[in-house]
């Protein structure tokens, strides 16, 4: 047999083999197209779930009036106007609320609603089982020329107060387009190689992708804890202090034995017209690294509340370690600081308050607050713990100046 009769002889195998080969491939592309279909659904679903609850969560913790608003459906103009301000964190599009029996209260973009008796047989369901349920829905953007699909998650959750009780549930929207186009993407990304990947080393590609999922994941999770943190010193910001000030005073046994402390950087301003903004920030960099070593690191937190203003809070503790902390930073910021070729010795001026049972989160910061004061007043450079004599002091000096 000659060559012309091998290669016809061998040609159906060969030809076998390579349409084989073709549609193992397609069906490997079909199966990874629907396996991915899914992760992305899963992903977006937990994501929202995650976005929602975490809104939730910081509204009751953050809002007294919470229980009239979902019972009720009593709000204020400024109340819807705070919540929908809190929207963008976290993209959430709208809101609902349901009291115990299913009943709508509230609606963010129509606020109080006319008495009603339609019930919300999903409400009462999350409301009964304290479990929170997911709906996805797709919906065209007729706003844009391309008339693109938008994405958004229907989260129902029980609303539950920080006590722990049980008041009804809310109905969330999470707009979820974004992550899923970014999810999407780096699908397609790497479609070619997972299918390639299968026929190489099988569930190598199916682990890649899901890997994929989770640092997307991630990444989002990181997006939203950056929220919480100031961008210059890398400590706490003012809202994350404001919104553990508003939880510990919300708690119904809060109050006590709360050590704040208001930390002021002397001439900073000085600082900032002699040697340059840039050694300002390594000034505030440096203050936040100093306060940071002086404080408990299992209890306190340490917020930076304005521009040369830091906050220290320390929960549970006693008059004698309060003062001992106080004494300990004033001492730390002391050392002689270089930046470059400039070294100087840093001033703080600090205002101390330890709470009581009676006080509230607005009179804690206004003690904290007068006592700063009075230290930058007194000379800076110390710490000046509050005192009652302080109150109308200022006041008093300011109406002999004026006479």
């Amino acid at each position: 047999m000659g060559l012309a009769g091998l290669i016809r002889e061998n040609r159906k195998p060969i030809l076998f083999a390579l349409s084989g080969t073709i549609a193992v491939v397609v069906l490997v592309a079909a199966a990874l197209d629907e396996l991915i279909d899914w992760q992305v659904q899963v992903a977006i679903r937990k994501n929202a779930e995650v976005r929602a609850l975490n809104w939730a969560e910081n509204f009751f913790a953050t809002t007294p009036s919470s229980r009239r608003m979902v019972e009720k459906g009593v709000a204020t103009p400024s109340e819807l106007d705070r919540l929908e301000s809190s929207f963008a964190l976290v993209d959430v599009i709208r809101f609902e609320m349901f009291n115990r029996e299913g009943v709508r209260t509230l609606l963010s973009d129509k606020g109080v609603l006319e008495p009603s008796t339609a019930v919300n047989a999903t409400a009462v369901r999350v409301y009964e089982s304290g479990l929170p349920l997911v709906f996805v829905h797709e919906k065209e953007d007729h706003e844009t020329e391309t008339s693109q699909l938008e994405t958004y998650v229907e989260v129902y959750l029980p609303a539950v107060l920080p006590s722990g009780e049980a008041i009804g549930a809310i109905e969330v929207y999470v707009d979820v387009t974004k992550f899923e186009d970014e999810l999407e993407e780096v699908f397609q990304q790497i479609s070619g190689y997972l299918i390639l990947g299968t026929l190489l080393i099988g569930l190598f590609p199916a682990a890649a992708y899901i890997r994929t999922t989770r640092q997307i994941m991630r990444k989002d999770k990181q997006l939203l804890e950056l929220t919480r943190y100031d961008k210059l010193t890398g400590i706490y910001n003012r809202d994350t202090v404001s919104t553990y000030l508003a939880r510990f005073f919300a708690s119904p046994e809060a109050g006590g034995n709360l050590g704040i402390l208001f930390v002021d950087v002397d001439y900073f301003k000085q600082v900032n017209d002699q040697y340059g903004h840039a050694a300002g920030d390594k000034l505030l960099q440096h203050i936040a690294s100093v306060l940071n070593d002086c404080i408990r690191t299992e209890t306190d937190l340490i917020g930076r509340y304005g521009g040369d203003e830091f906050v220290i809070l320390m929960p549970d503790v006693s008059r004698g370690l309060f003062r001992e902390r106080c004494s300990l930073i004033l001492e730390a910021s002391q050392a002689p600081y270089r930046h470059k070729d400039i070294e100087f010795v840093p001033s703080l001026s600090v205002g101390a308050y330890l709470t009581n049972t009676r006080d509230t989160e607005k009179s804690a910061l206004h003690k904290a607050d007068l006592a700063v004061y009075a230290a930058k007043r007194s000379g800076r450079g110390q710490v000046v713990e509050y005192t009652p004599k302080l109150e109308g002091l200022f006041d008093q000096e300011s109406s002999r100046q004026s006479a």
